[in-house]
């Protein structure tokens, strides 16, 4: 059972944490308890399964990254772990995961990459595919950002 300081320290976390240096600190002014207390109490959610993450979420148009693109390609089994491990490893990209291809949709690696400048995403992309000799990809230019939002499990009102 969580108590009420680790939910109204929930429904802190769910919006956006303070932008401040010590941004723990600044949470646990608002709920009456130490910064120290606020980590001893996340710790302990995480360690209870009671929290799972904390994780950030950017912003790529607000930070000057105008040119996303998630990028799939369809690879032969023995190469993709090295193609995934050279993908995640560019600055370019956010994210990277296989997933299991199907009949109607080939393609088994994915990658979300973010530039300042449209042709670098493409200069990166024919870079590995020449250099894996990758044959079947597909390059998914975003044209808009969606809402992104995280889960919501006490609301502010309760």
């Amino acid at each position: 059972m969580m108590d009420k300081i680790n939910q109204e320290l929930i429904k802190e976390l769910q919006g956006n944490i303070p932008f401040e240096e010590n941004p723990y600190e600044e949470l646990g002014k608002k709920l009456g308890i130490s910064e120290d207390e606020v980590i001893e109490r996340l710790q302990l959610m995480k360690d209870s399964n009671q929290l799972k993450r904390i994780g950030a979420v950017l912003r790529h148009q607000k930070s000057g990254y105008l040119y996303n693109a998630m990028v799939v390609f369809k690879t032969d089994e023995v190469i993709t772990e090295t193609v995934g491990m050279e993908l995640s490893a560019s600055h370019l990209s956010s994210h990277c995961y296989e997933r299991k291809p199907y009949e109607i949709w080939p393609y088994n690696l994915y990658v979300m990459l973010h530039s300042r400048n449209k042709y670098e995403i493409e200069t990166f992309i024919e870079a590995i595919v020449k250099k894996h000799e990758i044959l079947d990809y597909q390059i998914l230019h975003s044209v808009r950002e969606l809402k992104k939002s995280s889960m919501t499990y006490f609301s502010k009102s309760n």
